[in-house]
Formats: structure tokens, sequence, C-alpha cells
């Protein structure tokens, strides 16, 4: 009878790891951030993803320089899919920011920092992320999308609040589709973020086009979230090719987690501040 409780026993582990191992998927991609209305080069961006059970659990992002080595890194925990914990750090000039668990002994994941250090000689300044309803923060757009995926393409106007680290309060913004486009050969839905009330109509919004079949970010166009040497967000056109997605492995995940961030040499010093 022992030969039979191993082979089971054997058999059952096997199928967990094989039930495990189609569980989880792994992703990657790439693309090339050009100032707006030019074909200037201002950066690129490699993405890493880790699925589980078809929702993203994890992202890396490496930032890269024109000869291709990282100078930033964002790393995201899906804790919460709209308000994940994340971490942002740049090589070149040191700024950094987030959110992540206060400290203790407890781990508790409904009392959040939100932290932001605009270089690497200044004074991190940090407090509670806001307790609102409907609140989004960084990567978490892409899972708001995602949810509402529906009623955004119906054309309803959905209202959300955005935190934004550099400032640790939230504000309201509107989200809404303004058309389709063809993008190399890719259809694509057009939906566009832009701060509620008046200074909605003042100030120019983020659009963002998103393949109509897989539901994925094909371009960016709009502020950026890393700034020049004056400190202003660039105004960029990212692209994210759709046949530049492909399935990857947990050492894609790993290598990008660990992978050396220096700041960008002479072809790409308007990044700098130091």
């Amino acid at each position: 009878m022992g030969w039979k409780r191993a082979f089971w026993c054997s058999l059952l582990t096997l199928a967990a790891a094989a039930h495990a191992d189609a569980a989880d998927e792994y992703v990657i991609y790439s693309g090339v951030a050009n100032a707006r209305h030019s074909d200037d080069f201002l950066y690129g961006e490699r993405h890493a993803l880790f699925f589980r059970n078809g929702r993203v659990a994890e992202r890396v992002v490496l930032y890269t320089c024109r000869d291709g080595s990282a100078f930033a890194r964002k790393t995201v925990s899906y804790t919460n899919p709209l308000v994940p914990d994340f971490l942002f750090e740049n090589a070149n000039d040191g700024m950094r920011e987030g959110i992540r668990e206060a400290s203790g002994d407890v781990p508790n994941p409904a009392a959040r920092t939100v932290f932001y250090r605009d270089r690497t000689d200044a004074v991190e300044k940090s407090g509670p992320v806001p307790d609102v309803s409907g609140l989004v923060a960084d990567a978490g757009f892409d899972e708001f999308v995602q949810s509402h995926w529906d009623s955004l393409v119906s054309g309803k106007t959905l209202e959300m609040r955005f935190l934004l680290p550099s400032r640790l309060v939230d504000y309201g913004f509107q989200v809404q589709r303004v058309g389709g486009e063809n993008i190399h050969g890719t259809p694509t839905e057009v939906f566009r973020l832009r701060l509620s009330g008046i200074w909605g109509w003042l100030l120019p919004g983020i659009d963002v086009y998103y393949s109509t079949a897989d539901r994925v970010l094909v371009r960016y166009d709009g502020l950026s979230d890393l700034q020049d040497a004056s400190g202003h967000n660039f105004k960029a056109t990212i692209g994210f090719p759709v046949e530049d997605r492909k399935v990857a492995t947990a050492e894609a995940m790993l290598e990008a987690r660990q992978a050396r961030i220096a700041p960008c040499h002479n072809s790409t010093v308007a990044f700098s501040r130091s």
C-alpha cells in the first residue's frame, strides 16, 4: 500500500505544480518616449508584468537612456489594484516617490504612506494615503480603465480621485472616451484623463490609446512623470507597439528587479538636475 500512497502523492504534487504554472504568467513589452510632435528621443521604457490567475500582481518598469542602460526603476505591487504600493527611483537626480505600508510590528495594509523626495539631498516628505472613495494612484489607472471598460466605451464620463505623490494629495479627475484611432494597423479606443471642473477646460489632459481587441495600452500622449533639467515634466508621446508584447519567464521579472540603475551619460544629460 505504501507505493500506492507515494504514487498518488507524487501525482497530486505534479498536478498542483502544473496548476500553479498555468495560473502564473509573465509578459514583457517596451516603449519609446519622444517629445510631443517630434521624433526627439526622451527615454525608453521596458515593462515586466507578473499575472496570477489572470490579474496583474506585479509590475517592474525600467526607464532607459539612449544607449539602453537603465537610469530609473518603478516597482509596483498590486495589493490594492487601484492604489498599489509602488516605488519609483531615478538615479539621474535621486528623485524617489511611492506608496508603502506604514512602519510597525504588525503589517496593516489600511495604514499606508505616500512619500516624495525631489532629489538626493532633499528631505523626504510623506503623509497618509487619503481615505477617500474612488482613489486611484499611479499604475492603478490601468486597472481603473480595465474595470470600467464597458462604461467608458459606451461614452460615459467617469469621476475619480487621482493621488499625486509630489503634493501628497489627491485631485478630482474625469475620464471619458474621446474617439477611436488606428495606430499602425491596431484599432484603439482613446480615453482622456483631465482635471474635473473649470481646470479641466483650461489645462491639457492626457490621452491614452488602448487596443480595442486586447485592451492593452498602445500609446500615451501628455505629461510624463519624468522631469527635465529644469524640473518640468516632459510633454511626451510614448508608443507601445502591440507586436512587442511577449510571453516571458520569471527570470525576466527577476532581471528587471535586480537591474542596475545609473545616471545617463552625455547623450541624455537633459534629465540630470544634480
